[in-house]
């Protein structure tokens, strides 16, 4: 028995996520949360040409790619394929899948809430055009191409592999895309347009022109090519531009009471949501944090709770001056008094700043600090910044009971994203 639309409950039951650290959820999580990181320096980067020659890439040779065909995988760009992996361990770790990677139930209502900032346009659309150009004739255009670079085709990709007939959407809002997406998700589900959903984000951006135009923009890290593991410092006093990652991360997400009828493990619950615009400059954050505080408040009411209730912070904090420093400030309006009484943890110093993937990939990172009972360190977090004056975790991590995660995302354009996520508790 399903609950009432104005009562429905959203659980997530399973996680699978790819990032520069490993080819698995579980894997990425360990690595994490023991303060490994997946950003080195590339090779074949000219420093030169690229003031940074620094990533968080994913290793395509570690990845099995199971849940595609061989023949469907030849014609998938590398960003679908990514997803698709992610989408279908996320499947099985949720029990959905029997031995031969086949949904075991119906899942012909369920649907998919999708993000990516770039799609398959440095893969394939970029790649295709100098083809062209080189050998001055667009016969050179592969017949697929309109059926790999298109940002949709992730969600095409994955709800046709697995029957997924219901819901079907893409986001792109920047570096607030994977919380934007799972939020979608959630509310498909809150909402009664679906009994379950994969929502995530996935994002492929090691092509030179995607790092190249970040250079230009002077946002990226530059004081570290011979020193890549204490590059990215989010909050430090210290911190001078983030360093770009890459990954996917999907989850599914589920009613309750479709949850529960078939025995599933809950890992949390996502009880709020809620998108805001700063609408004050395509690049620079709004200094004072009003934007963002508007969409934490937002969601905080999304999931009928109060500031007072929230006992833990998954920030954004791309180890920018501005960003990360709009962000505290965001949190200190929320919170109040309590804003550095409660404990704030960024990842990117482990996988870097992964633009769409990175919202899903840290909403990963927020479900198993509620299942693990600990919060993930923020690498490189060694000087503190008393304009920020939060609780920033750093060292080793740290153990916490925690019951309510703020999990922020901020992106150009001014989009502000923020999800309520907490532990399952079954009233």
């Amino acid at each position: 028995m399903t609950q009432n639309v104005s009562t429905r409950r959203v659980v997530v039951t399973g996680i699978g996520a790819i990032s520069s650290l490993a080819p698995t959820a579980e894997e990425s999580w360990q690595r994490i949360a023991a303060g490994e990181t997946g950003i080195r320096r590339i090779d074949g980067l000219d420093p030169a040409m690229h003031p940074c020659v620094l990533r968080g890439d994913v290793d395509d040779s570690a990845i099995t790619y199971r849940f595609l065909e061989r023949k469907i995988l030849r014609n998938t760009s590398r960003f679908s394929r990514m997803a698709a992996e992610a989408a279908g361990n996320a499947l099985e770790a949720a029990g959905l899948l029997g031995d031969d990677l086949q949904p075991i139930i119906d899942l012909s209502t369920g649907g998919a809430a999708l993000g990516t900032c770039v799609g398959g346009i440095y893969d394939d659309l970029l790649p295709a055009y100098q083809t062209a150009i080189e050998h001055d004739s667009w016969s050179r255009v592969p017949p697929h191409l309109h059926v790999m670079f298109p940002h949709n085709l992730a969600a095409f990709s994955i709800q046709q592999r697995f029957g997924l007939g219901g819901p079907s959407s893409t986001v792109v809002t920047a570096c607030a895309t994977g919380s934007q997406a799972v939020g979608d998700g959630f509310h498909q589900v809150k909402h009664g347009h679906a009994p379950l959903m994969l929502a995530g984000a996935v994002e492929s951006t090691n092509h030179p022109l995607f790092l190249a135009g970040f250079a230009a923009m002077r946002a990226l890290v530059t004081d570290s090519n011979d020193d890549p593991d204490k590059a990215s410092r989010p909050f430090d006093a210290t911190r001078a531009g983030f360093v770009l990652g890459e990954g996917a991360a999907m989850f599914v997400l589920e009613e309750l009471g479709h949850a529960q009828q078939r025995g599933a493990t809950i890992l949390a619950e996502i009880s709020g949501y809620a998108t805001t615009n700063d609408a004050y400059h395509p690049i620079a954050p709004q200094p004072k944090g009003a934007g963002a505080a508007r969409a934490i408040h937002a969601a905080l009411a999304d999931a009928g709770l109060s500031p007072d209730d929230v006992d833990h912070v998954n920030a954004h904090a791309a180890s920018t001056q501005s960003g990360d420093k709009s962000e505290a400030n965001a949190i200190h309006e929320v919170f109040g008094e309590r804003a550095p009484l409660i404990p704030v943890t960024s990842i990117k110093g482990a996988i870097g700043h992964c633009m769409a993937a990175a919202g899903a990939l840290e909403v990963m990172s927020a479900i198993r600090t509620l299942t693990d009972n600990h919060i993930p360190p923020t690498r490189n977090y060694r000087n503190p910044d008393p304009e920020i004056n939060l609780d920033v975790v750093g060292g080793a991590g740290r153990a916490a009971n925690i019951n309510v995660i703020s999990k922020h995302s901020f992106g150009l354009g001014g989009q502000n994203a923020c999800l309520i996520i907490q532990r399952f508790q079954d009233d």
